[in-house]
């Protein structure tokens, strides 16, 4: 049968063809490092030749001192960000921002509204009733959610003012998590400082979101491994990008059970449930905020809906999804590789 490519987690950016992790390659060519930021790992992966890779290592040590001033702006999971300081006071009287914290948060309203609701940075409060029921093993109530739900409405609820770049909510108890976007934004920005130091050639990934620039250590397109669960021979795709953002989401890891029951831990923003068949989606767009947000969109949305939208939208034009039961527009992407048998 033709090679549908079921994919589910990205696990591993290649040196080259050959599949040689570069986690692992010995090349003279190469400087790899991995830091614990942003609630996860980062690792960015320059290409340089010898004589050239202290300069590289330079530039990488640069382009995670960038990711870090992110983390220090936007996480969500300490009191000392601009993040927090508009969970603690936007509903009492509009909070100036950084320029950076504010281009990221009216990005995340305007995918609000191209995804009809789907990605939503105002969803914590669904997040937190599921979790506490997963922990107590009972449903919330009817009640529950619909408390929860006037909280939730990015698109509607969060007022802007952009010349004082300032954050407000419209209801009491609202917070954002900027964590379905922000990562995206950091790797790109990331990737700008390597630029400016002159490597052309390098990825940055952080927490299952990448932005690729150039070629691999070989002249190549960069090839990212796909774990894939339905492959009876091997259990990695491969997929090749140049210039391109890659993110994955899904409920393959993290979920909750309930009276034997498994939930997912993507919330409909628009209903307040867990969403149903959303396994995994991967996203290739031209920058990390895109790619970021639409795999969460997507995997609220479902694959039909998702590339529905995308079509109609030409702004999103050059974006490709793969769903875990869907390959519109990925052929091109995909590495030759052996035939599923």
């Amino acid at each position: 049968m033709k090679r549908f490519a079921l994919l589910f987690l990205i696990l591993a950016v290649f040196a080259g063809c050959g599949g040689k992790s570069a986690s692992n390659a010995e090349s003279d060519n190469l400087y790899k490092e991995t830091q614990e930021l942003m609630g996860t790992f980062a690792t960015i992966t320059a290409v340089a030749d010898k004589a050239e890779l202290p300069a590289a290592q330079a530039a990488v040590n640069k382009a995670f001192a960038r990711l870090r001033q992110i983390e220090d702006l936007m996480s969500f999971h300490r009191e000392d960000t601009e993040v927090a300081l508009v969970n603690r006071e936007a509903f009492d009287h509009p909070v100036a921002v950084s320029a950076e914290t504010f281009e990221v948060i009216k990005a995340a309203v305007q995918f609000a509204r191209d995804t009809d609701g789907a990605f939503d940075i105002t969803v914590g409060p669904l997040v937190r009733l599921w979790a506490e029921a997963g922990e107590a093993g009972k449903l919330p109530s009817q009640e529950q959610i619909a408390d929860a739900l006037t909280k939730v409405g990015a698109a509607t609820k969060i007022k802007l003012d952009e010349e004082k770049k300032t954050v407000r909510f419209t209801v009491k108890g609202m917070s954002i998590d900027l964590g379905g976007i922000a990562k995206g934004y950091a790797v790109d920005k990331a990737i700008e400082v390597l630029r400016a130091e002159g490597v052309n050639n390098a990825i940055v990934e952080a927490g299952g979101n990448m932005t690729v620039i150039g070629k691999n250590a070989e002249g190549k397109k960069w090839i990212i491994g796909v774990k894939n669960f339905f492959r009876k021979s091997g259990h990695v795709e491969q997929i090749e990008v140049e210039n391109m953002a890659v993110s994955t989401s899904g409920d393959y890891e993290r979920f909750v059970v309930i009276d034997g029951h498994r939930y997912s831990h993507i919330i409909d923003p628009r209903t307040g449930m867990p969403v149903e068949g959303a396994a995994s989606v991967t996203v290739i767009a031209r920058d990390g905020m895109t790619a970021d947000a639409w795999s969460t969109a997507a995997s609220v949305l479902g694959s039909t809906r998702a590339l529905e939208m995308l079509r109609k939208d030409p702004k999103y034009g050059d974006c490709q999804m793969l769903f875990a039961a869907c390959t519109q527009g990925f052929r091109d992407y995909l590495a030759p590789g052996e035939e599923d048998k």
